[in-house]
């Protein structure tokens, strides 16, 4: 029968150099950065739609991106005409400015998959008039479509 305490006597004299190792600093040899080292940039976080411009629209050729501009306008009237026909109990308003991307998908039947971002802004309001409608948060929509049959299908 095998004594336990020696196995772990063993197991921790066979790693206690190891421990030692990555406890003690790095020689300079080694590539230690040295001990006055600026520290590290902050990470710049990208803007989103809510915050920025559009980006250019790319990814196919121009009679496509036209078509996906248009079909990309109707749908956000669509979306706006939704958003109003809710009143005050859902007030939310869409920001004018959208991106739009197209992507090939290798298929024949629907070559292309259009993206579209668009930034909704949820509001508070004071009474029923819109001038009382303060901003309180927007979030990033994404919506996506095929192009199939020359169309752009939701």
């Amino acid at each position: 029968m095998r004594n336990p305490l020696r196995a772990l006597a063993f197991t921790w004299s066979f790693l206690m150099p190891f421990v030692a190792a990555c406890e003690s600093p790095a020689p300079a040899a080694l590539g230690a950065p040295p001990a006055t080292a600026a520290p590290a940039p902050p990470l710049v976080a990208e803007l989103s739609i809510c915050q920025r411009d559009a980006k250019p629209t790319s990814g196919a050729d121009s009679s496509t991106i036209a078509s996906f501009e248009a079909f990309s306008r109707t749908w956000i009237d669509k979306m706006k005409a939704i958003a109003a026909a809710r009143g005050i109990a859902g007030r939310k308003r869409l920001r004018n400015t959208y991106e739009m991307q197209l992507r090939p998908t290798g298929s024949a039947k629907a070559p292309y998959v259009g993206v579209l971002h668009y930034c909704e802004i949820a509001l508070a309001c004071a009474s029923a008039e819109e001038a009382s409608c303060k901003a309180v948060s927007s979030v990033v929509v994404t919506e996506m479509f095929r192009y199939q049959a020359g169309q752009w299908v939701y």
